[in-house]
Order: structure tokens, then sequence, then C-alpha cells
């Protein structure tokens, strides 16, 4: 009969953060290469998925400009980014979407790209807007609207009253799972996150 051994002749491989680097890439690589449908991180099953698209009451599909009118009624996200590996299953590390004005062509371009510009997750959104075949979805409507959150940051900030509820200060206010920093609802849906680190004060 062998001796157990002990547990410093037990030897574990370090993780492979290259392998790691590489899949990434991969990933990055597809969603700016895919031409059928715009893709974003799924956690879960930690691949490229299609991203639904938000549409209208009549199936059409909301054009890059009016997604942030429509997100203050409608409650879907924007796409995720690769920040989101790692995180565990379920984890969502929404993307910004911006305009970009293109000097040559003399248009306005949309994007959506990492937020805290770690992960190198972007892709130009008007191309897709344009397909056909794109995946469109209509969103249930959100609860509070921009306009009722603003009565609610007017009540809250009189000092005729009794305040707001617990529940409507939830309603009001969100809390960013990466940097813990925490503000009003519409401002904190366009976010952008520093992951963690604290800027310093002059």
């Amino acid at each position: 009969m062998q001796p157990p051994s002990s547990p410093s002749s037990v030897i574990t491989a370090p993780p492979s953060y290259h392998e790691n680097a590489q899949r990434l890439a991969k990933l990055i690589a597809e969603s700016k290469t895919c031409r059928f449908s715009l893709l974003h991180y799924d956690s879960s099953s930690k691949t490229m998925v299609d991203w639904c698209w938000p549409a209208d009451g009549d199936g059409k599909k909301i054009p890059p400009s009016d997604l942030e009118k429509h997100r203050d009624e409608y409650d879907f996200r924007y796409p995720c980014c690769l920040c989101a590996d790692g995180g565990g299953r379920g984890t969502y590390t929404e993307a910004a979407v911006y305009p970009w004005w293109n000097k040559t062509m003399r248009t306005t371009c949309w994007n959506t790209r990492c937020a805290s510009d770690r992960c190198g997750y972007q892709v130009k959104m008007d191309m897709y807007f344009q397909l056909a075949r794109l995946v469109a979805y209509q969103y249930p409507r959100r609860e509070w609207t921009f306009r009722e959150q603003t009565e609610l940051l007017n009540e809250l900030d009189s000092s005729v009253g009794d305040g707001i509820s617990v529940k409507d200060f939830r309603i009001l206010f969100k809390r960013c799972k990466k940097c813990m920093q925490v503000g009003a609802r519409p401002a904190m849906n366009r976010h952008i996150c520093s992951g963690g680190v604290q800027k310093r004060r002059n």
C-alpha cells in the first residue's frame, strides 16, 4: 500500500489566459464579420447570439436614432459586450449605443460598443437595421416611463409632502453591479462604467 500523497505533490495547471484571449478574440471577430444578424454575447452559452432588434406595434424595426427614446417606454437592453464573460451565468454587461459622424460619407452612423472600452466589442448597427430578415421583437412596455420617473424625482426634490415610498425609490434609482455607483435610473441606463476604478478628485 502506498502512503497518501501530500497536498504539495499535487500540481494544478494554472488557467490558460492565452487560450481565453484567443476564444474572446474569435467571438469579437465573429460579431464584426457576421452579415446576417447583429450578434452580442450570451454568458449562459458563452457564445455570440442574435440580438433582437426592438420593433414597434406594427412589427417595424425602430431606427437606431430612436432607440434611446423607445427605451424610455419599453423594457429592452442594448447588446451585451464580452465584459460579461467570466461573470457567471446570466451576467449581462450592456454596451453603449451612440452616433458617429462619417466625414467621408457625410452621414451619421450608429455603433454599439463596450461602454468601458475594455473588451473590444464594437459593431456598426446601421447595416443590420436595413436587413429585412433581421430578428425584430416587440418588447413589453415599462412599468414606469421616463416622464413618470421625472415626476418622482421632482416629488423627491420637493420640500412639500412626505417624500416617496421604498418601492418608488427602487424604481427611480439604479446601482451599477460593476462599479457599485448609484444614480437616477434614466441616467444609469446610459451609464458608462469605470469598471470599479475610483476616479481621483482634485
